[in-house]
C-alpha cells in the first residue's frame, strides 16, 4: 500500500500532536485545546520551507546533477538570473524558463541505474497573476549526462487563485506488471485566502512506452485535501481527505488494479474561554478499484482534482 496523500495542512484546524493517519476512528465530541500561536508557527514554518535553495533541493539523491542533467536534456539552454532566482532558459521558440529550484530529481530506488526529473517549463521568467508551465518527465542516466526517456504536457500547471506550492515526485513502487513499474509525479495547489484555507495535491503516474519514451497511466487522482471556512479568530469548520493507493492482483489488459482507499473527516473549531477546541467528526472511509482500460487508469469524477 502506497501512502501518498499524507502531508500536514498548512493553515487550521489544530491538531493533537499525538494524532496519526493510521489512528482508528473516533466519533464526534473529542475536543483538543490548541495555543493560538500554533497558527502563526505554521504559517512562519511553510514560509521557510518555501524557500528552501535549489542546492539544498539538489541534495535529494541527485546530489550536484540536476543541473548538468537539465543541460543534456536542453541544449543550447543559457543561464539567466531573474527577481525570482536562477533560470535556465531554453533555445528556440516558444522559449521556456526553468527556475532551478523548481526542479524536482531524484534517483529511482526501482532502478538505480536511472534517474527521474519533473521539470517546469515556465511560459514568463517573472511571476504574475497567472503563472503557466509546461510539465516535463525525465527519465536519465545515473552514470552520465543522457536523457533516456521523457513525456511532456504543454499548459498543464497552471498557478492563479490556487498557487503551485510543489511538484514532488513519488517513487512508491507501482508495479504494474512483472515488466512495468511506473513512477509518480504530485503536484500541489494552495489557496491565498487566510479564512478559506485550501490546499490539495493531486498524483500522475508514468510508464515506458518504447525505448526513448514515457506515458501517463493516472492523471490527476486527488491524494489530499485540506479545505475550511473559520473567522480568523478560531471558530470554523474544516474538511480533510486522505487517499492511499494499493496495487491488486486481478489484472486488467495487462497491468495490475489499482484500489484507491479514502478516509475523509470534518472538524469543527470551537472557542472555549481563552482556548480554541478542536470537536472532531467520525471518520468516513471507503474504497474504489480503477482498472486499466488499455491506455490508462480512468479516475472517476469524485476523486479528480484540480
Amino acid at each position: 500500500v502506497h501512502d501518498i496523500g499524507a502531508r500536514p495542512l498548512l493553515f487550521p484546524p489544530p491538531r493533537p500532536p499525538h494524532r496519526t493517519h493510521g489512528d482508528s476512528d473516533l466519533d464526534a465530541t473529542m475536543t483538543h485545546a490548541v495555543p493560538r500561536t500554533a497558527l502563526f508557527l505554521s504559517l512562519c514554518l511553510a514560509a521557510a520551507c518555501g524557500a528552501m535553495s535549489f542546492e539544498a533541493r539538489a541534495g535529494d539523491g541527485c546530489d550536484e546533477r540536476s543541473y548538468e542533467l537539465l543541460l543534456a536534456a536542453y541544449p543550447g539552454a543559457d543561464s539567466e538570473t531573474g527577481d525570482d532566482g536562477e533560470f535556465l532558459r531554453t533555445p528556440g521558440s516558444p522559449k521556456r524558463w526553468i527556475k532551478l529550484d523548481d526542479v524536482a530529481c531524484k534517483v529511482w530506488p526501482a532502478s538505480p541505474g536511472k534517474t527521474l526529473l519533473a521539470v517546469r517549463l515556465r511560459h514568463d521568467a517573472a511571476s504574475g497573476d497567472v503563472d503557466v508551465a509546461d510539465l516535463e518527465v525525465l527519465v536519465a542516466d545515473s552514470a552520465k549526462p543522457r536523457i533516456l526517456q521523457r513525456y511532456r504536457e504543454n499548459d498543464a500547471l497552471t498557478s492563479d487563485a490556487m498557487r503551485i506550492s510543489s511538484v514532488t515526485l513519488d517513487t512508491a513502487r507501482y508495479r504494474l506488471n512483472e515488466a512495468t513499474t511506473a513512477f509518480g509525479v504530485r503536484v500541489t495547489y494552495s489557496g491565498s485566502s487566510r479564512v478559506n484555507p485550501y490546499e490539495s495535491t493531486v498524483l500522475n503516474l508514468y510508464a515506458a512506452d518504447g525505448e526513448s519514451k514515457l506515458r501517463p497511466v493516472l492523471s490527476n487522482l486527488q491524494v489530499s485535501l485540506d479545505r475550511g471556512e473559520w473567522d480568523g479568530n478560531c471558530a470554523g469548520e474544516f474538511e480533510t481527505v486522505q487517499r492511499t493507493v494499493a496495487i491488486d492482483a486481478k489484472r486488467d489488459h495487462g497491468y495490475a488494479g489499482l484500489t484507491v482507499n479514502s478516509v475523509a473527516q470534518d472538524n469543527r473549531n470551537v472557542a472555549k474561554r481563552e482556548d480554541c477546541a478542536e470537536v472532531q467528526g467520525a471518520k468516513r472511509k471507503t474504497s474504489q478499484r480503477l482498472p486499466f482500460d488499455g491506455r490508462r487508469y480512468a479516475v472517476p469524477a469524485e476523486l479528480r482534482g484540480l
